[in-house]
């Protein structure tokens, strides 16, 4: 059974037993008035008779006295203390009633009940006779007036409950569809991306704010995730096919090198190593940061948290200066504090000095400062510098600055380094930018936010 057939019969027979429910509940109460209500009138009637039977009892002879006291569609009958009747006093109509058991009761007593499917009140009441005795009072009288308002009554809630079903179904089917049509929506999106290979989202009404329309846009939000990951995955594959592909070849061809010729030369030998190491060390790194790239920066684990970046930016110069034993000077002035994450930052200063270092002979300067709601860390080198049409590209995957013809030895790298720097400096909500001069250097700026606040709208962004 499939979920709008679920939803359309179970809201369907629900609605059906709760308006069967509500129209018995009231037959019942009404019927339960009702009868209490002609019990109540024929109660007084009884105590109506007592009375003008007690008034005239010496004036006018009993029998004759109930004769005139006999209701219409009704009996009247005297019980002696010893179980005996007097004759009864019926209407024509009523001559059945004289055939109903009887007997004596020592209180007031009332009672429905029914002979030949009518219904009948029968109150009992005790009587003191002309005579002393002590007898009772039976009055039986016919309620067929409020057993057809209730027949009627009858034949109205199940006419009401048939017409209100009708539109209770169809509201049922309209509510199923309704609640199945982002289900089948989706299930028919997933089946075109199944068959077409190509992400699809769903379209959905912006005026609507429920709980389907939520769950439509977690849809569409995921498959932004899995497109993301997707195209993450294939620019993985592409790259690592592409980069990777340089550096084993080198390898392969200085081991084959040293395989022939390695033991008879060792400059060859001597060679051939080097340039394996290096190229080993430049593949360790690419792959690091391709693997690092191929990442959504929500797996990052990124922990925005006050820190100290002077103390940071000291440490990440001291390591750096020791591993490459270049001259990098700090410029700190006391405690500089803002929201980032201390690993990520780490590693997004030792890209930016790795490229002053890569570009650049001479000293490099790292600098901070206040300014205004951010912090300001500038890395200042002194290098070979770019030209403005290179400064919009230079975050791109994958491109390099020519330097060829600029000056020899520079070392060059992979393309990737400020392209992982871009995606840090978002991941922890911070922003860089890049200013150079052909010939005279570069300066790389990391933004920082001072406060949590800033930082959200700084990633947002």
């Amino acid at each position: 059974m499939s979920l709008r057939s679920k939803i359309y019969g179970y809201s369907s027979v629900l609605f059906a037993v709760l308006l069967i429910a509500a129209n018995l509940s009231v037959y019942l109460v009404f019927e339960r008035v009702s009868i209490n209500n002609e019990i109540r009138r024929v109660e007084a009637e009884a105590e109506s008779i007592v009375a003008g039977v007690r008034q005239s009892a010496g004036s006018i002879p009993p029998d004759d006295l109930l004769r005139a006291y006999a209701p219409v569609n009704g009996m009247l009958r005297i019980v002696h203390e010893d179980g005996s009747s007097s004759p009864v006093t019926t209407t024509g109509a009523s001559e059945q009633l004289s055939k109903l058991s009887f007997q004596y009761e020592n209180e007031k007593k009332a009672a429905y009940l029914q002979l030949d499917q009518v219904g009948y009140v029968w109150v009992s009441m005790p009587l003191i006779w002309p005579d002393g005795e002590v007898v009772n009072l039976q009055v039986t009288q016919s309620v067929a007036e409020t057993e057809q308002g209730l027949a009627t009554l009858r034949t109205v809630l199940v006419i009401v409950t048939i017409i209100a079903l009708i539109p209770a179904v169809v509201s049922s089917r309209i509510l199923a569809n309704r609640m199945t049509r982002p289900i089948q929506q989706m299930t028919r999106t997933m089946s075109d991306i199944q068959a077409s290979g190509h992400f699809k989202r769903l379209t959905l009404e912006e005026t609507s704010k429920d709980e389907l329309n939520t769950m439509g846009q977690t849809f569409n939000r995921m498959m932004d995730l899995l497109e993301s990951n997707f195209e993450r995955q294939e620019r993985f594959v592409s790259d690592a096919s592409h980069e990777l592909k340089t550096p084993l070849t080198i390898i392969e061809s200085y081991a084959s090198l040293l395989k022939r010729r390695g033991k008879e030369r060792p400059e060859v030998f001597d060679e051939a190593v080097e340039a394996i190491l290096s190229e080993s060390v430049r593949m360790r790194e690419l792959t690091e940061q391709l693997l690092l790239l191929a990442k959504q920066p929500e797996q990052w684990n990124v922990q925005l948290e006050r820190i100290d970046i002077a103390k940071l930016a000291e440490g990440s110069t001291r390591a750096f200066r020791e591993a490459y034993h270049r001259e990098v000077h700090c410029d700190v002035s006391g405690p500089i504090w803002a929201i980032s994450d201390e690993s990520k930052l780490k590693q997004l200063l030792f890209i930016l000095l790795d490229n002053a270092r890569k570009y650049s002979e001479d000293a490099i300067e790292v600098r901070l400062e206040s300014q205004g709601e951010n912090c300001l860390i500038r890395i200042v080198d002194t290098g070979i510098g770019m030209r403005q049409e290179d400064l919009a590209k230079v975050f791109d995957r994958f491109y390099q600055v020519d330097v060829s013809r600029t000056r020899s030895g520079i070392a060059s790298g992979s393309g990737l380094g400020l392209s992982l720097a871009k995606e840090l400096a978002g991941a922890v909500g911070a922003q860089i930018e890049l200013t150079s001069a052909e010939g005279v250097g570069t300066e790389a700026c990391i933004i920082l936010p001072r406060s949590k606040s800033d930082s959200r709208s700084s990633t947002l962004s």
